[in-house]
């Protein structure tokens, strides 16, 4: 048996009582690329059954230097358009963070899709984290409510819904969406739905996990089919993705574009803190110099000698293969 104390860190609940967990029927094979990444449990093909999970989590589940003290101040982010949480009836069962009011000048505003540690439906703990991207003039559709269910968890099918929502206008009320510019991205078990979201769909530009990356090594060779950009927000030594995500960034295509940053956080970020603390700082900036090519932002990710540099934070950078 799992112990219960390492499941949340996962990423991955129990079910309510009575329901099994179903085993994966993929057989990983170097010839075998499935069309879609749906998988059998949570997290999609790049993911592990519960089962399995014991013998990869041990050392990957304590805090570090970086880990917050408590919960945050929740705000409407530090960007220049304040940002909302609200549920919207035209994507049920998800949670949408943008702007309160469309930013003027019609701002072209990146979409991205967010899958929650454990795969869980409830997104209320990343509230000042996405609040803080949105604020920056982005939409975000995330699995789940705020108040939603620790362990009935999401599916592939429900960020792929997300990217479908957007790619269809509908989030066109929030601003001027651009669905030539969406990421998908989220924590543990919800960053390995990014990664399976993203499988053989064109429509994702770039992938962002965070304190996570593919557990088993004969699945690895699935990345072979992701031809986008990915960044990888790790929580240091203490962290269950620190070597997992090490061996990821190294099997990644050759010539990709990658990124690896790590803060001494543990598993579980810094996602509560006000803004999201660190995290949110370096995702925001990620995202700014993916999406806008903000000179700064991609200072603040690449050059150590910049005054508001990831560096001069503590974050340890990898960086590979991006244009000049």
């Amino acid at each position: 048996m799992i112990p219960k104390n390492l499941l949340p860190l996962f990423g991955v609940l129990p079910l309510a009582a009575g329901v099994a967990f179903p085993l994966a029927s993929f057989v990983p094979s170097p010839n075998n690329f499935p069309a879609k990444a749906d998988g059998d449990y949570a997290g999609g093909i790049f993911s592990i059954p519960l089962s399995e999970l014991g013998k990869y989590a041990a050392g990957g589940t304590g805090t570090g230097a970086e880990t917050p003290k408590g919960t945050g101040t929740k705000t409407s982010g530090s960007g220049p358009y304040p940002a909302q949480m609200i549920q919207d009836s035209s994507l049920p069962g998800h949670t949408i963070f943008a702007p309160k009011t469309p930013p003027a000048g019609n701002l072209s505003m990146p979409f991205i899709a967010w899958g929650n540690g454990a795969c869980t439906l409830g997104v209320g703990t990343y509230e000042n984290f996405l609040k803080e991207i949105a604020s920056y003039g982005y939409v975000i559709a995330a699995d789940g409510s705020p108040s939603g269910s620790s362990s009935a968890q999401s599916t592939v099918q429900m960020m792929r819904d997300s990217v479908d929502w957007a790619s269809a206008g509908k989030a066109a009320k929030y601003g001027n969406v651009d669905i030539s510019s969406i990421t998908t991205a989220g924590h543990s078990c919800g960053g390995l739905e990014a990664y399976s979201t993203a499988y053989h769909d064109d429509r994702v530009k770039r992938i962002m996990l965070f304190d996570i990356a593919i557990f088993q090594d004969d699945r690895r060779y699935l990345l072979k089919e992701i031809k986008v950009p990915v960044a990888y927000i790790i929580g240091g030594k203490n962290d269950m993705g620190y070597p997992t995500s090490a061996k990821d960034y190294a099997a990644l295509n050759a010539g990709l574009p990658k990124l690896r940053i790590n803060l001494d956080t543990g598993h579980g970020g810094t996602f509560s803190a006000t803004n999201g603390g660190k995290f949110g700082k370096a995702a925001v900036a990620y995202l700014e110099w993916q999406w806008r090519n903000n000179a700064t932002a991609k200072a603040i990710i690449l050059d150590p000698t910049s005054p508001s540099s990831l560096v001069k934070d503590n974050w340890t950078v990898e960086s590979a293969y991006w244009p000049a």
